[in-house]
């Protein structure tokens, strides 16, 4: 071994076995994307070696396990490469209290993308039971009650449910997936059986959305994942309670410790003026949403603005709250104001408070 070599070992330390690599319980090893770095110099490959596992390594590892791991790979060269991938699935590793981790957030959405084809959370799914709206919208029942006559109840059952299935990964760049998510929001006045308990409005909205992990700061908070997206948003009715909308909307996602921020722009696909069900919607739902949160202990409190930033102004405010109710079971707290909660009534502003529980969190976005 060349002196400069022998020297950077020692100061490395040994490295324990179970730390050049790491089995999943079945005794397999499982890689994941690695660079080609075989032409460039020492110090370039060890800083990319570093990125990629800031993007793919499991979340209990350390930056300074990182550094170690990406040491030993560049002074073995290909054997290390061969024998010992430099990322791998760990079936409990233990937690070091030393040294920060990788983000949490970041950890989730790779869970989410490592197993294509399989169903995994997207947005939260949550039922809530009870859901307060001291006027909720006729809007939705013109087909049932062409007359006006049911009287809607104040309280009725909110619940979303929300999953996404990878479907490509690394389509473009090593720490990049595709996936395709679909997520369905419905009203059902359920204690209204004096009218036969009807579904006030359900939202359906599919989307094809492509990933980039990513480990860049920007005013002290990491950059986790990135995200470009093609959405499309309908209440699957027909004409004239037809509501629907398609865009292209990108998703920034940030974190620092226990915080966590998202800036959502879209760009509305223009239709026919004489097709478009809603020509006015984005006067009512603006043109982004930020969301901003933390999470303490258990607790996971969020808060979403959107904002048409106009003299006219309207926008909405959706304040969400989850928290532990057992071992098994999480409580879901959402409260709501302005407009576009739903489609069918995206020009009127509501105010809604739901307590319910939490059945799936989502990827982290």
């Amino acid at each position: 071994m060349p002196q400069e070599a022998r020297e950077t070992a020692e100061v490395s330390g040994p490295i324990p076995q179970d730390e050049m690599a790491a089995e999943p319980a079945d005794g397999g090893v499982i890689a994941l994307w690695q660079l080609d770095d075989s032409g460039q110099s020492e110090a370039i490959r060890q800083e990319n070696c570093l990125r990629e596992q800031l993007v793919t390594a499991p979340a209990n590892i350390t930056l300074e396990e990182m550094r170690i791991r990406c040491e030993l790979r560049v002074l073995r060269g290909d054997e290390y490469q061969d024998d010992t991938p430099i990322f791998a699935t760990t079936p409990e590793a233990v937690e070091s209290p030393d040294g920060p981790r990788i983000s949490q957030r970041a950890q989730a959405i790779r869970d989410a993308a490592e197993n294509p084809f399989t169903l995994a959370s997207h947005k939260t799914n949550y039922l809530l039971p009870i859901t307060y709206n001291p006027s909720p919208n006729k809007g939705g029942l013109a087909d049932y009650d062409p007359e006006g006559l049911i009287d809607l109840d104040s309280i009725e059952i909110q619940f979303q449910l929300s999953v996404q299935v990878p479907v490509w990964r690394g389509f473009l760049g090593k720490a990049s997936f595709m996936s395709f998510a679909y997520t369905n929001r419905s009203f059902w006045q359920a204690y209204n059986s004096d009218d036969s308990a009807p579904f006030r409005e359900t939202n359906h909205e599919p989307e094809l959305i492509m990933t980039w992990l990513n480990d860049w700061t920007l005013f002290g908070m990491q950059n986790v994942a990135n995200q470009l997206a093609i959405n499309h948003q309908s209440n699957g009715r027909s004409e004239p309670l037809s509501r629907s909308w398609n865009r292209i909307y990108a998703n920034f996602v940030f974190e620092k410790n226990d915080y966590y921020l998202a800036f959502k722009p879209w760009y509305r696909i223009k239709e026919d003026r004489e097709e478009d069900d809603n020509p006015d919607l984005e006067f009512y739902l603006g043109h982004f949403e930020l969301t901003g949160g933390f999470e303490k202990g258990e607790h996971n409190v969020s808060l979403m603005l959107r904002n048409n930033l106009r003299s006219d102004n309207k926008g909405a405010a959706e304040l969400r709250w989850s928290f532990p109710m057992g071992r098994r079971v999480r409580g879901y707290v959402k409260y709501f104001n302005g407009f576009g909660e739903s489609l069918i009534d995206y020009d009127e502003s509501v105010q809604t408070l739901g307590i319910g529980f939490e059945l799936a969190r989502s990827t982290g976005i």
